[in-house]
């Protein structure tokens, strides 16, 4: 993956142990608002400064990922070419053309009317580059885009439809989604602190991550999925139902698809997104499923920031790798507890071995997902 952390899986791992954040402020160029707000911006050198930024640049980033995560998996050639894409974003390419426009002077009705010729685009891209023969599936609901390819492309693996999927979430910077969080008044100020009294929103971040599956392991560290559901609660256009049954009915699915319990749950990663609303949601849907027994919960937005429809994919490899490396991540951010939510996340790092966690996404809109993977040995 690539996030605001760096592209280096040890880098971004030893900087989530330690607690390193690299958080950058973005003036309002457009509507000139005398004001700034966070973002955790991809910022390795010059080159990934905003206004350096073009086609090329959306694509060297996305076939960067895809390539090492290839590489990873040791995947041969005829392999590759039996491969499914399986592609999730919120943004899509607007931001190639947001870049296109700035260099033009193009209309920005003519750039929306190029940016939704076709949303197979950036996955057709990338099986044409690596020689996928594979079937191309493109997702765009919200949050959940790329959580919703992973749910995906496990249920057709379990179901021997295929043998093997690459699943990519990508969202870079753009105004449009800049912007429009800004104009919900979601953005927090200075700081990411989900599920804390204080917060007062969430903070953008941009991201590319890309996974292989397959239907069995080839390092006895790999993880498997054990299930997962997806169900949208249709409470509001805009938001989620408080009382959290949505949430807590697409827990449970996956918890029954999985063939476990909830006390069989080591750790949760919660979608907590630091918004009033889905912070709500999410605490009484897990409490609803867990009643008393919450497992230990982590909140991993603090060091990438929410990548929006990236985050399915990019929170999985952060969550993932972390207990690989021996730990849960903690939740930096976090200091006093919210009396109407009454849930304290991990804020020190939880030593990590074997066992199966929980990983939910919940989407604006109401999209909701949830992923049960697991660890453990398979004789288990």
């Amino acid at each position: 993956m690539t996030c605001s952390l760096g592209d280096s899986l040890e880098g971004i791992v030893d900087a989530v142990r330690h607690k390193r954040i690299k958080l950058e402020h973005i003036p309002f160029n457009i509507a000139r608002l005398p004001y700034t707000r966070p973002y955790y911006l991809i910022n390795r050198n010059e080159g990934d400064k905003l206004d350096n930024r073009s086609a090329e640049y959306f694509y060297a980033i996305l076939f960067s990922a895809v390539s090492r995560a290839l590489r990873d998996a040791g995947l041969n050639h005829a392999e590759i070419k039996d491969m499914h894409l399986f592609f999730g974003s919120t943004s899509m390419d607007v931001p190639v053309f947001e870049g296109k426009h700035r260099k033009t002077s193009a209309t920005v009705s003519s750039m929306f009317l190029q940016s939704s010729s076709g949303y197979g685009k950036i996955a057709g891209a990338i099986v044409e580059k690596f020689g996928i023969g594979g079937n191309c599936y493109s997702f765009t609901t919200a949050c959940t885009s790329s959580a919703n390819a992973l749910l995906y492309a496990a249920a057709m693996i379990s179901e021997g439809h295929i043998e093997r999927a690459m699943v990519v979430g990508y969202d870079l910077f753009n105004n449009l989604g800049f912007y429009g969080f800004e104009a919900l008044k979601s953005i927090a100020a200075s700081e990411y602190r989900p599920f804390d009294r204080t917060r007062d929103g969430l903070i953008l971040g941009e991201a590319c991550g890309a996974v292989v599956l397959e239907g069995m392991r080839r390092k006895a560290s790999d993880f498997m999925h054990l299930g997962g559901a997806n169900l949208c609660d249709t409470y509001s256009i805009t938001s989620n139902d408080e009382e959290g049954s949505a949430a807590a009915e697409t827990m449970n699915r996956a918890l029954k698809q999985a063939g476990i319990g909830p006390e069989d749950i080591c750790a949760v990663k919660a979608h907590a997104t630091g918004t009033e609303n889905n912070d709500k949601t999410e605490c009484a849907a897990m409490r609803a499923t867990f009643g008393r027994d919450i497992p230990p919960v982590t909140c991993v937005k603090p060091f990438i920031g929410h990548t929006v429809g990236a985050c399915g994919v990019n929170e999985l490899i952060l969550f993932t790798e972390s207990v690989k490396a021996g730990f849960v991540p903690s939740t930096p951010g976090f200091r006093e507890v919210d009396e109407n939510l009454k849930l304290t996340p991990l804020m020190e790092n939880m030593e990590a071995g074997e066992g199966i966690f929980m990983l939910n996404y919940f989407g604006f809109g109401g999209n909701c997902t949830t992923l049960i993977l697991s660890n453990k040995d398979n004789k288990e």
